[in-house]
């Protein structure tokens, strides 16, 4: 083989690694612009979500606020000139309760997965409780204490089915809920008063050495609070 030959040889490999690593450049190329091209409709996506949801939450809240004004207004109190209008005044309790439950309904079929919601859905349980609707106070209540033991609401919503079931004689199930809310204690919730709501249940379902016990409990382990005094009397009366 001659030495031009051979040069030849040599050129036409040189070409094709060169041809190859251009084709390498280009097939990679086009793969790196396809995986910029998706994380960007990606994080276009996340912008846009994050827009939407903001944007539903605030809703939210502007809907709950109107709602707990509602809710928290006059009822049949003529206005004093001097002071600002109240923005809604009512002639009954009842037609108050139920315009503010029908606003808290509003907020949760509408965001249904806000935080807005799941404190609409317990205020319209309080409402349905004042109105005495007790069938729809235990359905919104219930709905509201499915929330995480780190939303308050997992304990106010306890709270408030224990004394309806209390109200409807039906013990047994306030007993339940109460030490649900015991069993999962946390620093911002006062223990000490949801025992006396305990221990108040207990008597009045019949349930005395139970009552003791825990009106006992009280008075031990929360001295400095002003709730123990309430026990200590309540232990002279139950027998």
């Amino acid at each position: 083989m001659t030495k031009l030959h051979r040069k030849e040889l040599k050129q036409d490999e040189v070409r094709e690694r060169v041809a190859e690593a251009v084709r390498s450049v280009k097939i990679h190329g086009r793969e790196a612009l396809y995986m910029v091209v998706i994380v960007l409709a990606v994080a276009g996506i996340a912008f846009a979500w994050y827009f939407y949801e903001r944007n539903q939450q605030e809703n939210a809240q502007n809907l709950l606020g109107q709602a707990m004004e509602k809710f928290n207004a006059p009822v049949a109190v003529q206005a004093d000139p001097n002071l600002p209008k109240p923005a809604y005044n009512f002639l009954s309790e009842t037609q108050k309760y139920t315009e503010a439950r029908k606003d808290f309904e509003n907020v949760y079929s509408k965001y249904g997965n806000t935080p807005a919601a799941d404190m609409a859905r317990y205020m319209a349980g309080i409402c349905s409780f004042y109105l005495k609707d007790n069938t729809k106070a235990e359905q919104y209540l219930k709905q509201s204490s499915k929330t995480s033991d780190r939303n308050i609401l997992y304990y106010q919503s306890r709270l408030a089915l224990a004394d309806l079931y209390s109200k409807s004689k039906r013990y047994d199930e306030a007993i339940k809920v109460l030490n649900e809310a015991l069993n999962r204690p946390k620093p911002q919730v006062p223990l000490e008063y949801v025992l006396m709501q305990l221990a108040e249940t207990y008597e009045k379902a019949g349930k005395n050495k139970e009552a003791r016990d825990t009106y006992q409990k009280i008075a031990n382990d929360y001295k400095d609070s002003p709730i123990s005094f309430q026990a200590q009397q309540k232990l002279t009366q139950v027998q």
